[in-house]
């Protein structure tokens, strides 16, 4: 079990901390047949079978290096548009995924800001009333608005499932998205210089996260850090690389995946626990 640090329970409880919710959150989800969305290995793998056969070598040699945002968008520019987004919608859409146990653990720690990669929509399913949901391409005006109102505020960084043409999916959307959208990255700078920030639902080498370090990087108060909720067995460099550049501290939970849910839960409860003895709103 993760040992919770003081500081991550106490921000959680007064509402300063913001949520981080990668694919590792998504994946808990299944729909009446018992299926779960893909991981990013057999995401890739059946996407394959999209490109024109005319960078398989190069596709092939990138998810064996686990470059997977380059891989993607290989397979994405050789690829019939129209397949594409057929394939996306068919595996995160169309599917019928329910939000898990682990989503409604998540909402009632009732964080005032949870900003999610994921681009389906089981978070905010599982949030349907009190909260507003903004892309990044939205209006910046919603998402201030929201941070200065009573609601909760779910952020779609990468875009959502039901505009296929505006998912941030590759290295190439990704920063045409940061030329596009400036003001939008300098909210979410600002959110990681005053506020605590914990990633779940993400590994140290997710394409995902790395998207965003740079933008991490530039949020170093070694005295406030952030966190990543880790599988056991991150190596210790690569954790000393996160804290080194990033201020992001390491928490690992084990031996296997369906181990985080409990440790959630119990993160959870030590917050409720808190805004309980302090008086605070839950």
């Amino acid at each position: 079990m993760i040992e919770w640090k003081e500081n991550l329970i106490n921000e959680l409880a007064h509402k300063r901390c913001v949520i981080f919710i990668g694919s590792g959150i998504s994946v808990t989800a299944k729909n009446d047949k018992g299926q779960s969305p893909l991981t990013w290995g057999n995401f890739l793998e059946k996407a394959c079978s999209l490109s024109n056969g005319t960078s398989d070598s190069f596709i092939k040699e990138m998810i064996e290096k686990e470059n997977y945002l380059l891989a993607l968008q290989a397979i994405k520019e050789t690829s019939d548009p129209g397949e594409y987004s057929n394939f996306l919608k068919e595996n995160f859409s169309r599917p019928g995924f329910e939000p898990s146990t682990l989503h409604e653990v998540l909402k009632e720690i009732n964080s005032k800001i949870v900003i999610t990669t994921n681009f389906d929509n089981l978070y905010e399913l599982n949030c349907r009333h009190g909260y507003t949901v903004a892309n990044y391409y939205d209006p910046i005006t919603k998402i201030i608005s929201t941070i200065k109102s009573p609601e909760n505020l779910i952020i779609k960084a990468h875009g959502s499932i039901e505009d296929t043409n505006r998912i941030i999916f590759t290295q190439k959307e990704f920063y045409n998205a940061k030329k596009e959208h400036a003001d939008f990255y300098e909210i979410i700078k600002a959110l990681f210089l005053t506020h605590t920030v914990i990633f779940l639902g993400y590994s140290l080498n997710d394409p995902d996260i790395n998207l965003l370090l740079e933008i991490a990087s530039h949020s170093n108060t070694y005295s406030n850090p952030h966190y990543v909720i880790s599988l056991t067995g991150t190596s210790e460099e690569m954790k000393k690389h996160w804290l080194d550049c990033y201020n992001i501290y390491t928490l690992e939970y084990g031996p296997n995946y369906k181990d985080l849910e409990k440790n959630i839960t119990n993160l959870k409860d030590k917050v409720l626990e808190l805004r309980g003895m302090l008086g605070l709103p839950q």
